[in-house]
């Protein structure tokens, strides 16, 4: 029998205006935590790599999704699979990192070969074994979906496709984001990756507002009129949009006759990120990934027309805007443990303005529902 979720001992409705947040149980429950494995990460679509990072045959990226290893494939057919990474034989893991494997993916442990479709070709010695049926022991396969150029997989073989669920956020993206379909990987150290000492919900509520850009990134509320920012909720993504900044600022300087001349931060439900800051052309993917209840990894990809990043843009957001954000989400899963504190209030404002706390109310609900189910 599933048990039950822990009490909110204040309201969590529809309505934020008389909300309250996630009680600190949720971040910091082990049943919990194992909870969002299974009804979360394992139905839902997840973020891998953009397909031009998979433009040869035998291209090959691996991630790991909570306890699960798999990765994607560019196959003799030309199209994208994925598969679990673990050979049939005895679980070994198959690839490491990313790469190309040519046309044959070999298991380390016991040499059994597949072929990039997933069928294995070659088992040593299996012909002494009575019965041996090679086609009995393919690569388990899972579903991969492209949006947008992103290439997303589900181990939900039941789960609803990614583009019946977020078919007007693709819409969105490609209005806003005119030379999207041209975009190209910037390189294997564009973006990277961060270590959070803090859980996954907590790194994901702060990407959700903007309450605290102006006390905490001087230098982001700086380069974005705060006063016209505007956060907007849908059924599984959310928006965020600035669509005033100041040229000259703190973060860096934005030619005004260059790229965009605006902000957006879109969410798609559970953890993946599509940004645009202004400047150049440039397009990020940032996932938000658990490695345990108080530890997530916070990385993506980042897209250009060119293939080339905006330097200066780059360099402040790794040294100055990622840093400040990190150790605000630490601090938080360190207060989350204190027993002066259970729940909080959502600041809502009805103007939907950027100080608005709709958007992380908007994320709780959703995750409380999925975890209701």
């Amino acid at each position: 029998m599933k048990q039950a979720l822990p009490v909110l001992t204040k309201p969590l409705t529809n309505d934020a205006a008389e909300s309250y947040t996630l009680s600190s149980e949720y971040y910091l429950s082990p049943e919990i935590y194992e909870r969002e494995k299974q009804q979360i990460f394992y139905r839902t679509w997840q973020y891998v790599a953009h397909e031009s990072m998979l433009a040869h045959v035998g291209d090959y990226i691996t991630v790991t999704i909570c306890d699960e290893n798999i990765f994607i494939i560019r196959s003799d057919d030309g199209e994208i699979h994925g598969f679990y990474n673990v050979c049939r034989h005895r679980a070994h893991e198959l690839l490491k990192g990313a790469g190309n494997t040519n046309t044959e993916i070999i298991c380390p442990y016991h040499a059994w070969t597949y072929k990039t479709d997933g069928n294995l070709v070659a088992a040593r010695l299996s012909d002494k074994r009575p019965d041996f049926d090679k086609s009995n022991f393919g690569l388990k396969r899972i579903r991969v979906e492209i949006f947008c150029g992103c290439v997303f997989v589900n181990l939900d073989d039941q789960a609803e496709s990614l583009g019946s669920i977020a078919g007007d956020l693709e819409k969105d993206l490609k209005s806003r984001t005119p030379c999207l379909d041209e975009m190209m990987y910037c390189g294997s150290d564009s973006l990277g990756e961060t270590i959070n000492r803090a859980g996954w919900k907590v790194v994901v509520d702060n990407f959700l507002e903007c309450y605290h850009c102006a006390p905490a990134h001087p230098a982001f509320a700086s380069l974005i009129d705060m006063k016209a920012y505007q956060v907007e909720t849908f059924k599984y993504w959310s928006r965020q949009i600035g669509p005033k900044i100041r040229n000259k600022n703190d973060a860096y300087e934005v030619d005004p006759e260059v790229g965009n001349q605006f902000a957006i931060a879109w969410f798609l439900w559970p953890n993946t990120t599509f940004n645009i800051l202004p400047g150049s052309f440039e397009f990020s993917i940032y996932v938000i990934r658990p490695i345990s209840i108080d530890t997530c990894s916070f990385g993506g990809h980042s897209l250009s027309p060119d293939g080339k990043l905006h330097e200066s843009r780059a360099k402040y957001s790794a040294n100055v805007l990622t840093p400040e954000d990190i150790a605000l989400c630490e601090s938080v899963q360190r207060g989350l443990k204190s027993s002066s504190y259970d729940q909080g209030p959502y600041i809502y404002d009805q103007e939907h303005s950027g100080i608005s706390e709709h958007g992380v109310h908007h994320f709780h609900y959703l995750l409380h529902q999925s975890l209701s189910c």
